[in-house]
């Protein structure tokens, strides 16, 4: 019998295992042969890929001239704790990062920690704030990028219910300088020091929380992180080695 016309197949990796770890700790790494160079085949097992700030659908997490001295993704400065894109209704529900080139300066660690856990713990600690939380909503700010003059703008509650879950969210760069991407005239003066505002106090409380709880990730060389955007609050180190170089999706 003639074997013409029969085209042999790639074995099928289940990722089963992935999407558990994704639901019961918030994030998962996949390793490269669980995707065999299809990203983008592969993160449309999770959810279809939307446009970022500016359009874009995929991308560059790399050094970039100009933002030397800004918390911005294209620098290679830390980026405080945040969820993603909160001026977002709604935000993407994950994020993934594909590693390219990893720093070896020994930064450049994504942070994550449970931002549903946070607010559990201010349920029994700090519980006038966290029903002030549940009544006022607070106004976020994003401009695409630093320096630019549009900007979304939109009052979310810090948790929204929705029928498809919960939405968290937390900027260390909006409570502190009023926008998601900050410029450099906004970075001068730090809006939560000193200030004894519920919100304030949130934010510093967020901060803490994560600095305590968070697990750094370092993403291996091919790998590619993936992690729940509505439930947990990420964060980047500093990082001096110019070659890292990752590449960011949002999944809907």
């Amino acid at each position: 019998m003639s074997d013409q016309g029969i085209v042999a197949s790639q074995p099928y990796i289940s990722l089963g295992h992935r999407h558990e770890e994704l639901s019961t700790l918030g994030w998962t790494v996949l390793t490269p042969d669980e995707f065999a160079d299809d990203v983008v085949g592969t993160l449309h097992e999770f959810g279809p890929i939307i446009p970022q700030f500016n359009g874009q659908m995929a991308f560059p997490i790399t050094r970039k001239p100009g933002y030397e001295d800004l918390p911005y993704s294209q620098s290679m400065n830390g980026i405080g704790p945040h969820t993603e894109a909160p001026v977002y209704g709604p935000p993407p529900r994950y994020l993934a990062l594909h590693c390219h080139k990893q720093a070896t300066c020994g930064g450049g660690h994504t942070g994550l920690v449970d931002g549903y856990e946070f607010l559990r713990v201010l349920e029994r600690s700090e519980p006038q704030l966290r029903e002030w939380l549940d009544d006022t909503p607070v106004e976020f700010v994003a401009t695409a990028k630093p320096g630019e003059p549009g900007q979304r703008r939109v009052q979310e509650y810090i948790l929204t219910p929705t029928p498809d879950g919960d939405i968290f969210r937390f900027s260390y760069n909006q409570f502190h300088y009023g926008d998601v991407n900050p410029s450099r005239e906004a970075l001068q003066q730090s809006q939560v020091a000193n200030s004894t505002s519920p919100l304030a106090r949130f934010a510093v409380l967020g901060e803490a929380y994560f600095v305590e709880h968070n697990v750094p990730v370092l993403i291996p060389d091919g790998c590619l992180l993936i992690w729940d955007n509505w439930r947990m609050i990420h964060a980047r180190s500093r990082y001096t080695d110019p070659a890292r170089h990752l590449t960011r999706y949002w999944l809907a």
